[in-house]
């Protein structure tokens, strides 16, 4: 049976690696809002988690808060849907802190779900730069190639993931990708995008 190529790459939003830690230089007061942010959302509080998640942002006096602020704030936007939000909050937390590459993929994946494929490929390409031996961003810019019917350029790139360190399971999904290409000149169908 011929497998899509959007079932080839549905994971490219299948969660990265976990989030760099905390940078040092966050301020005691950031740190005490989001942690009231996370507890009002935990307990279905948005309109109450909101209302910290804002204050964090205001509170934050310099680039490690700001950077922490805005880039909970932006997961948490992503989760309730409101995506033209989360874009804002992470384009604040890359300009915070421009070395984060999870944020940077999380940002290219937005971009391309509204329909800004430019934007999407810069960040994307951002991202693998910052992480070189991460297969995410990688795999993002080769669902973005396919979305394009770019076949060379999403084969070079999961050729390109071959030379990194996967699991067996990951080097066979990649090989998998890589023969489905091969044997199969395009077009390629895409998801939904945002309206």
């Amino acid at each position: 049976m011929r497998r899509s190529a959007l079932a080839l790459i549905a994971a490219c939003t299948s969660p990265a690696p976990q989030a760099p830690s905390q940078p040092t230089g966050i301020t005691p007061v950031v740190k005490a809002d989001v942690r009231r942010a996370e507890d009002a959302e935990l307990a279905r509080k948005h309109d109450v988690a909101r209302v910290e998640y804002e204050r964090a942002v205001a509170d934050a006096t310099n680039a490690a808060s700001r950077h922490f602020a805005h880039r909970e704030y932006a997961e948490t936007l992503e989760t309730w849907g409101e995506l033209d939000g989360a874009t804002a909050h992470l384009e604040a937390a890359v300009a915070a802190a421009p070395g984060d590459a999870l944020a940077w993929q999380h940002l290219g994946l937005l971009y391309h779900h509204a329909g800004d494929d430019r934007r999407a490929r810069t960040a994307l390409e951002k991202s693998k730069q910052l992480a070189p031996n991460s297969y995410y961003p990688r795999k993002a810019l080769a669902a973005l190639d396919l979305c394009a019917n770019d076949r060379d350029g999403a084969l070079a790139e999961y050729r390109e993931m071959l030379a990194l360190d996967l699991s067996e399971r990951m080097r066979a999904d990649v090989q998998q990708a890589i023969d489905y290409l091969v044997k199969s000149p395009g077009p390629y169908a895409c998801g939904p995008r945002a309206p």
